[in-house]
C-alpha cells in the first residue's frame, strides 16, 4: 500500500510544472473568481470610504450570476454566483459560488472540475491606506486521478484587476499596481478508491498586478455583441512558492501573463480579457451577466 502510494504521488509530483501549477494558480487569481463580470469601484470615489454604501458601490447589491469562457491551450468554463452582499461594520461581506471546469487542450483528456465556496470581506479605503480584500474559500476539485479537498485564503490590498468604474479612463492614464497574499491546503484522494494518498500545502502564494496603462477605447466585438471599450494593459505574476506534497517541498518558478482587460463602460465591466503567456494567447470572454432578483 505504501508503495501504491508513493508511486501515485510521485507521479502526480512529476506532473505538477503544467496541469497542477496552473490549475492551483486559478485559485489564488481573485480576479479570476470575482472582479471579472463584476464592477468595482474605483478606490478614491468619496462614497466608497463609506462603510455604509461600500456594498453599494463595488458589487450587483443584488446578487448576479457571470459566466465565462476561455479558449487556447487551457480551456475554461466557469459559472460564478454572487450573493447579495451584505453591509458590515468592518466592510462589505459578500458569498460566492463558483463552479468551473479546465483542462488542457493538448492533453484531450476530461477536463478538471473544481466547485468552490468563498466568502470575501472587503474593506474600502480609509485614512490614506488603500482598499483591501480578504476571504477563505472550500475547494472541491477532481480531475482524471484524483481529488483535491480543501481551503484556500486571500488577503489583498488594491482589490486586484478590474476596479475600473468611476475612473476618467483617459489614453493614456495609469493605474497604481496591487498585490495579494494566499494559501492553500488541500488533502489529496485517489479517485478510484477513494483513499486519501496526502497532502497538498501552499503556504505563500502571491499574485501581483504591475501598473495598468490605458490605451484609446474602441468598438470590438464581445460575446454579448459590439460595443465601445477600453483597452487596459499589464502584467500579472503569480507565484505559488515552495509547494509540500506528503511531505516533499516542490519548488516553482513565477509565471508572468501580459494582459489586457476590455473594459465597456455601457455593461460596467470588463467583457473580455486577452491573456499572453510564453507565446500563447488566451481570450476569456464574459458571455452571461444577470442579476439574481
Amino acid at each position: 500500500m505504501r508503495n501504491a502510494r508513493t508511486s501515485f504521488l510521485s507521479g502526480l509530483a512529476q506532473n505538477m510544472p503544467v496541469p497542477v501549477r496552473r490549475s492551483l494558480a486559478s485559485f489564488f487569481l481573485l480576479a479570476g473568481f470575482i472582479s471579472v463580470g463584476t464592477p468595482l469601484a474605483w478606490a478614491d470615489e468619496p462614497v466608497a470610504r463609506e462603510h455604509a454604501n461600500v456594498c453599494a458601490t463595488v458589487w450587483f447589491t443584488r446578487g448576479a450570476r457571470v459566466q465565462m469562457e476561455a479558449d487556447g491551450s487551457m480551456p475554461l468554463s466557469r459559472r460564478t454566483i454572487l450573493q447579495p452582499p451584505l453591509p458590515t461594520d468592518a466592510g462589505c461581506q459578500a458569498d460566492i459560488e463558483i463552479h468551473s471546469k479546465t483542462a488542457l487542450a493538448a492533453l484531450m483528456g476530461p477536463p478538471v472540475v473544481t466547485e468552490q465556496q468563498q466568502r470575501v470581506l472587503l474593506r474600502p479605503a480609509a485614512n490614506g491606506a488603500p482598499p483591501s480584500i480578504t476571504g477563505e474559500a472550500t475547494v472541491n476539485a477532481w480531475g482524471k486521478y484524483a481529488r483535491l479537498y480543501g481551503t484556500t485564503s486571500i488577503d489583498g490590498l488594491g482589490l486586484l484587476d478590474n476596479q475600473y468604474r468611476g475612473l476618467p479612463l483617459r489614453e493614456g492614464d495609469v493605474i497604481p499596481g496591487e498585490s495579494v497574499d494566499a494559501s492553500a491546503s488541500f488533502t489529496i484522494y485517489a479517485r478510484e478508491s477513494g483513499d486519501e494518498v496526502g497532502k497538498l500545502v501552499a503556504p505563500h502564494a502571491t499574485v501581483s498586478v504591475a501598473s495598468r496603462r490605458v490605451g484609446k477605447r474602441q468598438v470590438i466585438r464581445t460575446a454579448l455583441g459590439l460595443s465601445e471599450c477600453v483597452p487596459i494593459e499589464y502584467v500579472r505574476t503569480t507565484s505559488l512558492g515552495p509547494m509540500v506534497i506528503a511531505g516533499e517541498q516542490i519548488l516553482t518558478k513565477p509565471t508572468q501573463m501580459q494582459v489586457t482587460d476590455w473594459y465597456c463602460p455601457a455593461q460596467s465591466i470588463v467583457m473580455r480579457q486577452d491573456i499572453s503567456e510564453e507565446g500563447k494567447v488566451q481570450h476569456i470572454q464574459t458571455t452571461v451577466v444577470e442579476s439574481l432578483q
